[in-house]
Parts: structure tokens; C-alpha cells; sequence
């Protein structure tokens, strides 16, 4: 069960600190579509254990949030139309 103590615990890896060696590689990751969508969070941190902290290759990655900050889609939605304009 996801709690907000497990969350904590999840969120409180310092990335510059961490075995990067001891983390999931989510390059190797295959996620399973055929499971139910309410089975689906155990299973990721079942093989990743910290969504919120893994490795892509050898690079560590810790994902963090910022509620003051824009959305997603507006951040990426800029991004690509810097990048179709050349910017």
C-alpha cells in the first residue's frame, strides 16, 4: 500500500549521494499493459521499487515536483514550439 511514509521515504534519496549501481534500470523495464490499472502501481514499484529514484543506463535520475511550477504539457508544448522556430 502506498502511503504518505512510504512517499516520504521514496522522495528522501539524495541523488548526488546514492549508489547509482544499487538502482533500478528502467532501460530494462517492461511494463505489463495487460494488468488491471488498479495493480499497476504495485507492480512498478515492485521492479523499480523507487519510481521516484532509478538509472537509465548509468545516469541516476530522481524525478521531483514542484507545486508552484507550470504544467507539463505547457513546459514541453514551449519546448517544441522554441524548437520548430529554430530557437
Amino acid at each position: 500500500m502506498i502511503t504518505s511514509a512510504l512517499i516520504d521515504r521514496l522522495m528522501s534519496v539524495n541523488i548526488e549521494t546514492v549508489d547509482t549501481a544499487k538502482l533500478a534500470d528502467i532501460s530494462t523495464f517492461d511494463f505489463d499493459n495487460s494488468l488491471p490499472i488498479e495493480k499497476r502501481p504495485a507492480y512498478v514499484l515492485e521492479k523499480l521499487k523507487n519510481p521516484l529514484c532509478f538509472r537509465c543506463g548509468e545516469v541516476g535520475i530522481k524525478l521531483e515536483f514542484d507545486d508552484t511550477a507550470p504544467p507539463i504539457q505547457e513546459v514541453l508544448t514551449n519546448f517544441i514550439i522554441r524548437k520548430k522556430s529554430g530557437l
